[in-house]
């Protein structure tokens, strides 16, 4: 079980990285994005070791939280960071403005969250394994 949340974990550093790349592209919405995936994958390495199994995901990052009883300034990110899969997003927004319609300060912003819920699924998993 802690080799796999292992591997999650590991998943989500490797997409934290990929945000700032997308961040200094100016690639803003690709930068959200990869924020939500953070927060999903990082939930996912919890819910691995304190569920023993990947949880069901419907994109609603915060009911995700919940199950893996995250604390109330998590679920407050992962509350932020849920509009930003591109399903949900897209349905508000059309693909060719989506950068646009995103500005570095949001996407600063929600690189922060995302390393937030990343730091706090970290002290899990690395006491687990």
């Amino acid at each position: 079980m802690s080799e796999e949340a292992l591997g999650i974990f590991a998943e989500a550093a490797q997409d934290m990285a990929t945000t700032g790349l997308e961040f200094a592209l100016g690639r803003h919405f690709a930068c959200a994005d990869y924020c939500n995936q953070v927060a999903e994958k990082a939930l996912q390495a919890v819910s691995m070791i304190r569920l023993g199994s990947v949880s069901p995901y419907n994109h609603d990052l915060r009911a995700l939280g919940e199950r893996v009883h995250a604390p109330a300034e998590i679920l407050a990110d992962l509350e932020a960071l849920t509009p930003y899969h591109p399903e949900s997003f897209y349905a508000n927004t059309p693909p060719e403005e989506a950068d646009e319609s995103i500005d570095a300060a949001l996407a600063a912003e929600l690189m922060e969250r995302a390393r937030r819920v990343l730091r706090w699924a970290r002290s899990i998993v690395m006491t687990a394994s």
